[in-house]
């Protein structure tokens, strides 16, 4: 699958500038995460109801790759139910380490795609896999 690097360059920014799902939220609100590899902050907050989750949104701070990926990410997975919701994570672990991956697999990831040549710097898988991994856990 070809990607644009412009056109991933531009949604990036737009969800980094101005992200839909980013929301003030207190430690009372959701729980806190630290990246391991950089200063990115997160603090998620997710409602499921019936095994879906209805309510999603994060605040913190970090670089661009962190902001826009947390913020396609909860866009992508609001509405889906668990299974739903494991199953696109994991596509999006793969994607991110540049495993073999269908189309299918791939238009899985909605949005997400921009992050196709995210491993090309090491230090930015952390970033762009922080909040997945965290829902991926819990």
């Amino acid at each position: 699958m070809d990607f644009n690097a412009n056109k991933a360059r531009e949604i990036i920014m737009n969800h980094y500038l101005d992200p839909e799902n980013k929301k003030p939220l207190s430690v009372d609100d959701g729980e806190v995460f630290f990246s391991s590899t950089c200063s990115d902050k997160l603090i998620l907050h997710t409602k499921f109801k019936d095994k879906k989750l209805i309510e999603a949104s994060f605040d913190g701070h970090g670089c661009a790759i962190f902001i826009a990926a947390s913020d396609i990410l909860l866009s992508l997975l609001k509405n889906k139910n668990i299974d739903e919701i494991e199953q696109v994570l994991l596509i999006y672990q793969k994607f991110i380490m540049q495993e073999e991956l269908s189309n299918e697999q791939i238009n899985l990831l909605g949005d997400l795609w921009v992050f196709y040549n995210v491993k090309t710097h090491l230090n930015r898988t952390t970033c762009a896999l922080l909040t997945a991994e965290k829902i991926l856990k819990n």
